[in-house]
């Protein structure tokens, strides 16, 4: 029999890698054509195969790109420092190691001046943290500024600074927030006179909140149904495979059919594994977010008589921490 502790070391083994699945796919060219096609209004008037084939530049970086300048990459290898090139650091002397998900620069084509854009894909497993992601997202946005100095331009010429995204994708959110998506961008309000920059001046940074929910109540033909599906903990690969294949012509390469297998059977083991852990986590948030008491809080989070104890054990715990 496990002990407690091998359990939860082959539990964390199993959520590493369901994480690392869950990126891959995401990094998939189509899938991320589909992502920019519907979230960034640069590429709204391109179809997905245009954006697949002229405007994704490069492979898309997977968990190696540090977020922090003074951290080496994933591979240890020091970021490129040449113009043009992509200073894949941000610096944080006492932070722990920590990488983008998914990042990689698009073009927008067929424009007077060739717009480039550097794109962050997050993948998060739920909105339950001890800070609001949107705080994190535009922190990560500000690094991907920052780090174009000295690669994407030297000196003082900060008009060529490029625009960037950061898109967070959350699978476990309260039933109010599933199947939405809101954008977060620099305005301009003048407040006296009729002053008025370009936009293209101050309109450097976008964070997009892709909140998911239950796949079957999400548009037909949106990318919600669509990374609804994907990510989907519940629906088999096969049924994840027709219905990416018919509804957003997505074949399935044998590459990204090996990895919705993968999820998915590490998705099913750790259901069982984490039940618990998800509602007490559930039953904090509405604590917290909503100020329910306890019980109110078990009732909404379907919470048996017989959890009760170890949920609110769990709770107690992570308030500690708080």
């Amino acid at each position: 029999m496990e002990t407690s502790i091998s359990n939860a070391i082959s539990t964390a083994d199993q959520k590493a890698q369901y994480d690392e699945a869950v990126k891959r796919l995401l990094s998939e060219k189509i899938v991320l054509a589909w992502i920019l096609k519907e979230c960034v209004s640069e590429f709204k008037v391109y179809t997905v195969q245009q954006i697949m084939k002229d405007c994704i530049e490069g492979e898309p970086k997977v968990s190696v790109v540090a977020v922090h300048q003074d951290e080496l990459d994933a591979d240890e290898e020091l970021a490129d420092k040449r113009i043009e090139g992509s200073n894949n650091e941000d610096s944080s002397i006492k932070e722990g190691k920590v990488y983008y998900d998914i990042r990689f620069n698009a073009i927008v084509p067929d424009t007077k001046e060739p717009i480039h854009l550097i794109i962050n894909i997050e993948a998060q497993k739920s909105d339950n943290t001890v800070y609001p992601i949107i705080k994190r997202a535009i922190y990560y946005c500000s690094r991907m500024i920052s780090s174009q100095k000295n690669t994407v331009f030297t000196k003082s010429h900060y008009e060529k600074i490029r625009k960037v995204y950061s898109i967070w994708i959350e699978m476990n959110v309260s039933e109010e927030d599933k199947n939405s998506i809101t954008k977060y961008s620099i305005s301009e309000d003048t407040i006296v006179g009729n002053a008025k920059e370009e936009v293209k001046n101050y309109d450097l940074l976008s964070v997009l909140l892709v909140r998911l929910g239950d796949p079957d109540k999400a548009d037909e033909k949106s990318i919600l149904r669509l990374l609804d599906v994907l990510l989907s903990a519940e629906k088999k690969p096969d049924e994840k495979k027709e219905l990416l294949e018919k509804d957003f012509d997505i074949p399935m390469s044998a590459t990204m059919s090996k990895e919705v297998n993968s999820m998915c059977n590490l998705g099913e083991g750790l259901v069982e594994q984490t039940s618990i852990k998800n509602k007490a986590d559930f039953v904090l948030r509405l604590m917290q977010k909503k100020h329910y008491d306890i019980n109110e809080a078990f009732d909404l989070a379907n919470v048996l008589e017989s959890e009760k104890a170890e949920v609110t054990k769990l709770v107690d715990e992570q308030l500690a921490v708080k």
